[in-house]
């Protein structure tokens, strides 16, 4: 069980922890900032040990740390990690910015719902069902409207809450992160509704900058993908 410290702080570039499990090519350690892929949200890379990380997944409770040369690793050793930071910082202020798009399209249709979402440090891309035409007009104004609540330099908000009775989801309640089981990790901003959310996210929107919000290729099923990019 992986306690997910990237959870008590998205800031945190190293750390120290313990192996406790090497498999053939992954080591697992007691604790990591090392964020893992899922909820659309992709996984870490970095250093631990001065061995590179090439990706990080998650395996139930734990969390699995794909390195170059796990040979060199042994349970119970302690290491030193360190994410690659630069990397890091741009997909929270792209996921952050996931969220405000999703808003600023609610805007132009009340009735639209996204899926397949995924983000990394290049662009946000999500597939949205629409009920009205999306059109190039529609776009930009969704754009113009998401830079408009970014430059209020709006707090975000994340916590944990009951939910008692709710549907398991990994990347929402908290298993092995040092948080009590049976609780839902929530995300908002000040005059918008709350959501479900696992991954990382900026403090603050003034942190995304202004984004670019474009039509990407229809992945089919009558859903359009919506990309956004950081312009500055």
């Amino acid at each position: 069980m992986t306690e997910r410290l990237f959870w008590k702080d998205a800031y945190a570039k190293e750390f120290d922890a313990k192996v406790t499990a090497v498999r053939e090519n992954a080591i697992v350690l007691d604790q990591t900032l090392f964020f893992p892929e899922g909820g659309g949200q992709v996984g870490d890379v970095g250093t631990i040990g001065g061995i590179r990380v090439t990706d990080t997944k998650k395996e139930g409770d734990d969390i699995l740390h794909l390195v170059e040369d796990a040979s060199s690793f042994s349970v119970g050793q302690k290491v030193h990690g360190a994410i690659d930071w630069e990397r890091r910082y741009k997909t929270m202020r792209l996921h952050t910015a996931a969220h405000v798009g999703f808003f600023a399209l609610r805007e132009f249709d009340n009735q639209c719902s996204a899926s397949s979402g995924r983000v990394d440090e290049e662009k946000e891309r999500s597939d949205y069902t629409f009920t009205k035409e999306l059109t190039p007009e529609a776009i930009t104004a969704a754009e113009a409207r998401a830079n408009e609540i970014i430059s209020r330099n709006l707090d975000v908000e994340i916590w944990f809450e009951e939910s008692e009775g709710a549907a398991f989801n990994p990347w929402t309640r908290a298993p092995g992160s040092g948080f009590p089981a049976g609780l839902r990790r929530k995300w908002r901003i000040e005059g918008f509704e709350s959501m479900d959310c696992g991954g990382t996210h900026v403090k603050n929107t003034s942190e995304i900058g202004r984004v670019a919000m474009s039509k990407g290729k229809n992945p089919g099923g009558g859903k359009k993908r919506i990309e956004i990019r950081l312009v500055i």
